[in-house]
């Protein structure tokens, strides 16, 4: 008997659920071996486990200066700004990538939150990457994401700086840290909302 006829017996004497686990783990194996697979995967189990995030403690936060705020950057219509323009609002700052997995978890849930808090005059949205303006207003328009997106022009203030992305911090009207994660979060959540309007209500 040959090693095929070996496993064909040894699979018939299976049970249907071990055969179907078997075929979904071959599946899997497959796939992440397929780049387009792998990044589908991994976003998919990203999401799957996204908690969402945490405020910092009054006593752990730090407090940006007003010249840490400046940070050059241009919107995807060609417009530039800086970041000290929107210093005294409650700021949702995001650095991501599109080659990112973590990153492109999170962006439906960044874009549910933005759509909640859009016409909120205090809360600012500033989602920024490094990447080239061609490559993420093609990202953008796939996914139809609506929140303002600006590409970085100046390097990132050392108070902002992350040696990994996805990176989002909330800084409140005052300048306060009071969160900072890095990875993928479940972002629309209504005690985030209602956290980001309670910074400028207080």
């Amino acid at each position: 008997m040959n090693i095929f006829e070996k496993y064909k017996n040894k699979w018939m004497k299976k049970k249907l659920f071990d055969k179907i686990t078997d075929i979904l783990f071959y599946l899997l194996i497959i796939a992440m071996i397929i780049p387009g697979s792998r990044t589908a995967i991994t976003v998919g189990v990203k999401r799957v486990f996204a908690f969402a995030p945490k405020v910092i403690s009054s006593d752990q936060r730090e407090t940006i200066a007003d010249n840490e705020y400046y940070w050059e950057m241009e919107t995807l219509n060609g417009q530039r700004i800086n970041l000290v323009e929107y210093a005294g609002k409650t700021i949702f700052l995001n650095e991501w990538a599109t080659w990112c997995p973590p990153c492109i978890a999170e962006m439906p849930s960044i874009e549910k939150l933005y759509l909640e808090l859009k016409d909120d005059k205090n809360v600012t949205f500033v989602i920024v990457t490094n990447e080239k303006k061609s490559v993420v207003q093609e990202f953008i328009n796939k996914n139809g994401y609506t929140f303002p997106v600006m590409i970085a022009r100046s390097e990132t203030p050392a108070a902002l700086f992350s040696p990994s992305i996805p990176t989002t911090f909330v800084i409140s009207p005052d300048g306060e840290i009071v969160l900072k994660e890095v990875g993928s979060k479940k972002w629309h959540g209504q005690a985030t909302v209602d956290m980001i309007r309670a910074l400028y209500g207080r």
